[in-house]
């Protein structure tokens, strides 16, 4: 390795960052609304984060991990393709998940991106099919799982350090994700 032939440059002022102070309101139904604008773009971004508490899941473990894999995937008013073209042709991005949702895209089409938004949090249908497949998936990892090291423990130190009826303590069986139903 060669000595540099010159002085390392003297770092410049840190970039200065401006968040916005946020509007906040609450909606008719009790949601909580947070807005922060900033108009350099045209582009929107929406969070929903719903504050779900921890629940043990006991024999039906993987509820939690199936429904968040199939929510969003169709609703009641369109179906899971017609729905994913609507994301498509806005070129949008919206995503689920148990703790919320995410949406973002240009800013002309901000009524229709929550409008799908909404539609796909509150209106999600849930199918054999869908179940099924996702099932099949959930399966398969944790098949691949059972050989890696690292996933064994980190199984094995949560039940320790929270206890299997612990909600943190629980893990995925093969048996617990055979469990779970639509009804």
């Amino acid at each position: 390795m060669q000595a540099q032939d010159r002085p390392q440059p003297k770092p410049g002022p840190a970039p200065v960052i401006n968040i916005g102070k946020p509007q906040t309101f609450e909606l008719k139904n009790g949601l909580k609304v947070m807005v922060v604008e900033n108009h350099k773009l045209p582009r929107v971004s929406f969070n929903l984060t719903i504050d779900n508490a921890p629940y043990a899941e006991g024999s039906k473990k993987g509820v939690a991990d199936l429904t968040s894999s199939m929510i969003g995937n169709g609703t009641k008013t369109m179906p899971k393709d017609k729905f994913n073209e609507e994301v498509d042709f806005l070129g949008a991005n919206i995503g689920f998940s148990l703790s919320g949702a995410y949406g973002s895209g240009l800013s002309k089409y901000t009524d229709k991106i929550l409008s799908l938004m909404v539609d796909g949090a509150l209106n999600s249908v849930f199918t054999q099919e869908e179940l099924e497949k996702e099932r099949a998936k959930l399966l398969e990892g944790l098949k691949a799982n059972e050989k890696s090291v690292e996933a064994v423990a980190g199984r094995v130190e949560d039940v320790l350090f929270y206890g299997k009826s612990h909600p943190n303590g629980e893990y995925l069986t093969e048996e617990t994700i055979k469990n779970v139903t639509l009804e």
